[in-house]
């Protein structure tokens, strides 16, 4: 039972993939769709079983990594952690093949992209599930290599090769961390099963552990996930990623691939316990995160991108309270963002196809007459992401920001993610506000034609507006009973929720059309009377410039790192080392002295009878005082 929540997705990619021709596409929705529904009913098993009942389970299947006195098994791990990250990503992975079915209808190659999807969830599963890090690698590995091929799905495009090539080369720098962290790991511990080095861990006195050598491992093991998760630096990636289509958006930023980086530092919670430096560290990452996210979501046109953008955000909350040693605080705010999530991409993908793939939110509003079902679905997911009280997200947003004010120690980090908030209510309203309220800029040929999209998109987005209400609710008692609330002050516990309003309240003044007629406030005679019209615009377009461009975090990494890097790969590694001392040493050179000594000998062989005389008497002497000599 419960290897089969591996097996089924992995037979339906294998089977869509490779017989896509023969079930056709309708086949292979059915077929990849069902097998993933199944493994969510599976899931919830496991979830009964384990968190319910309190049964963890462990699997050891066969021994495949074998080296000296390392060994490790093959085996599986399903414990609360294990079970709940399951939950998520089969209930969004199938919700998302639901609607795949519909959204990509009419696309000639839809059994290799429900084949994607599904070796995805697959791989995601395989994460998750694992009980070492060599098996948690593999998974890992896997993800990004799907990401990968759908990203580029419509391979055809050079913008979705840019961005799938990018998302990959970002990554390896996160892999190579991780890599590092698990060679560290077998130099400390000997051993990479999570059981057996927790073990060591606890049973080891304190004065007897290296801590240097915990902290290395720690910072390693963050450098993976700041690449796996999208966090400052490592970041670039991902608004990058939605050239993919927007199924695979939302299975990338709800459920797997950015998921992947936060649940290695949940699992990896031991290690960070021996470090105070990598805590504080990913604090620090997780706090500027999600603020220069915010500021960057705020300027963004493109309706997806201002969705990914928030994405990143959220995720520097999950690594901010993680930084606290609130895993379990982290792990549910992972869950509820799931859904409101998914919500949201899956929600913009049906406006990007009533609007005939138009992306851009000042080419669209007006839509909410003839889209009301969707613009509701954007409602219930931007109010849950804002923290609106008693949706999903208001149960663990407002919770990372009371756990981090009562660390006196790291206040910054507490008010960074305030204004995140306040950003964040006013980057959704604004979505809102252009994409349905606003008069329309659309064509009119579109703007007539606009209309909801069918029950197979419309399902799976209903499904996900109910999880984005009532999972924070039914899930704080079980994923928090072990948190111990702090206590402050009530007007500490209603700041959040007070920036989140102004901040959709200034959204409304900035871009309602009747506050920009300036009926009650005549800022527009104000500037100018006072002089300060140019002083202010110019202030106005740096600001804008600064943060539409993500703060030059794309020019400062290919100007002052990758071209750097490429000149020394060219100068030294080609020019020098490949071009020069390998040709030099290695077959070339070898080459160019053989056939130097041949024609040097070959010089002998001129044919005439006094030189082979010469020759034969020449070496016969020699040949006579070496005999003497010996």
């Amino acid at each position: 039972m419960y290897i089969l929540v591996l097996f089924l997705p992995l037979l339906s990619a294998i089977v869509s993939g490779l017989f896509g021709r023969k079930i056709g596409a309708r086949g292979a929705c059915i077929l990849t769709s069902s097998c993933i529904v199944i493994s969510w009913i599976i899931s919830c098993y496991i979830f009964y079983e384990i968190v319910i009942n309190s049964s963890e389970t462990y699997i050891k299947l066969w021994r495949w990594f074998d080296s000296e006195v390392l060994t490790t098994y093959l085996g599986l791990q399903f414990d609360s952690l294990t079970s709940i990250m399951l939950i998520v990503i089969t209930s969004i992975s199938a919700l998302v093949h639901i609607y795949s079915t519909g959204y990509m209808f009419g696309d000639p190659h839809i059994p290799r992209f429900m084949s994607y999807l599904s070796l995805f969830t697959f791989l995601m599963i395989v994460l998750v599930t694992s009980d070492n890090y060599v098996q948690l690698f593999i998974g890992w590995e896997g993800v990004g290599l799907c990401s990968y091929l759908l990203i580029n799905f419509w391979l055809t495009r050079i913008k979705a090769n840019q961005a799938a090539m990018k998302a990959m080369l970002i990554n390896r720098v996160g892999d190579i961390g991780l890599v590092l962290a698990m060679i560290k790991i077998i130099e400390e511990f000997g051993a990479l099963e999570f059981s057996t080095i927790y073990s060591i861990l606890s049973l080891t006195p304190a004065g007897y552990i290296d801590r240097e050598g915990i902290t290395i491992i720690c910072l390693l093991l963050f450098l993976g996930a700041v690449g796996k998760s999208a966090q400052l630096g490592l970041h670039s990636w991902l608004p990058d990623a939605m050239e993919g289509p927007t199924p695979v958006s939302a299975l990338i930023h709800a459920a797997t691939m950015v998921t992947a980086g936060v649940f290695l530092i949940i699992r990896s919670g031991p290690f960070f316990e021996g470090s105070s430096l990598a805590l504080t560290t990913i604090t620090i990452v997780g706090a500027l995160t999600a603020f220069f996210a915010a500021t960057v979501g705020v300027v963004q046109n493109d309706l997806k991108k201002v969705v990914a953008y928030s994405t990143c955000s959220q995720l520097g909350y999950m690594v901010m309270i993680c930084g606290l040693s609130n895993y379990s605080v982290s792990l549910f705010h992972l869950t509820n963002h799931a859904f409101f999530k998914a919500l949201l991409f899956l929600s913009a993908g049906s406006v990007i196809h009533a609007v005939r793939d138009e992306q851009d939110m000042r080419k669209m509003g007006g839509l909410i007459n003839s889209l009301f079902f969707t613009y509701v679905m954007v409602l219930i997911g931007s109010l849950s992401l804002m923290g609106f009280p008693y949706l999903t997200g208001f149960y663990s947003k407002d919770l990372i920001l009371e756990l981090i004010y009562e660390k006196h120690y790291i206040m910054f980090a507490y008010w960074l993610g305030g204004l995140s908030a306040l950003l964040t209510a006013f980057y959704s309203i604004r979505l809102i506000y252009l994409t349905f309220i606003a008069n329309t800029n659309s064509k009119q040929e579109v703007f007539v034609k606009a209309q909801e999209s069918p029950w197979n998109v419309g399902l799976p987005l209903f499904l996900l507006a109910c999880g984005s209400i009532f999972i924070g609710y039914f899930g704080k008692e079980l994923m928090l009973s072990n948190t111990v609330f702090p206590i402050i002050s009530p007007v500490i516990k209603i700041v959040p929720l007070l920036l989140s309003i102004f901040g959709a309240f200034l959204a409304f003044m900035v871009y309602d059309s009747f506050s920009l007629k300036y009926k009650y406030l005549n800022i527009r005679d104000l500037i100018e009377n006072t002089g300060l019209r140019g002083w202010i615009l110019n202030f106005y377009y740096m600001v804008y410039t600064f943060f539409n461009s993500a703060w030059q975090f794309n020019y400062i990494i290919n100007n002052f790192i990758v071209l750097n890097i490429l000149n020394f790969a060219h100068v030294i590694t080609y020019r020098v080392i490949d071009r020069g001392l390998l040709e030099i040493i290695g077959p070339n050179g070898i080459s160019r002295v053989l056939i130097r000594l041949t024609q040097n000998i070959s010089n002998f062989q001129s044919g005439m009878m006094f030189n082979y005389v010469l020759i034969m008497i020449i070496f016969t002497v020699l040949l006579i005082s070496g005999y003497r000599y010996f």
